[in-house]
């Protein structure tokens, strides 16, 4: 499933009207740190999608822990009757027929957040950060000085900052590598 970017080149405010060719950029930029964006989450989708189905490797005990949050809604266990598992209203499907999770397991639920929820808020105020660095410093310079006079920039490429980092790995959750229940 191709995710769109958490903003547009509409959503950015740099204090004056962009150039056709800079809105072209500032959408492949915003598409670019939106994926760095959900990568930095644990590989989270964070955007809401509406019963998707997927797959999953059985986790060989009773309880199986569904890859992406928040969860909203698990309408459908392939293959099972819903008498036989019950969600937990978070991220864990509990088998009660006697039987693990073994196998491929394929599951259709609704996860990720809307569109006001305030994490995706700080996905889309992040992205926009790290593409309006570019924007306003289109020729990427890192250093500049004149005589005596030195001046260092911000990183210019579309990528995020270590705060903007922690900022993501905070709104969703992320511990280390791996993401945190």
């Amino acid at each position: 499933m191709a995710l769109g970017p958490f903003a547009t080149a509409a959503d950015l405010r740099i204090g004056r009207p962009l150039t056709e060719v800079e809105e072209e950029q500032a959408n492949r930029l915003l598409a670019d740190a939106s994926h760095l964006i959900r990568m930095t989450a644990g590989y989270q989708q964070i955007s809401r999608v509406d019963n998707d189905t997927v797959t999953l490797r059985g986790s060989g005990t009773a309880v199986l822990k569904l890859p992406q949050r928040p969860v909203h809604d698990v309408t459908a266990v392939a293959g099972l009757a819903s008498t036989w598992w019950k969600w937990d209203g978070g991220d864990l499907l509990t088998r009660y027929d006697g039987c693990l999770w073994d196998g491929p397991v394929t599951v259709t639920y609704s996860h990720g957040f809307d569109t006001d929820d305030i994490a995706y808020q700080v996905a889309v105020s992040v992205a926009c950060d790290a593409v309006k660095r570019v924007l306003l410093n289109p020729d990427l310079v890192k250093q500049r000085a004149i005589d005596d006079y030195s001046e260092t920039l911000m990183d210019a490429r579309a990528s995020l900052m270590g705060a903007e980092r922690d900022t993501i790995r905070e709104a969703f959750g992320v511990a280390g590598w791996g993401v945190t229940s």
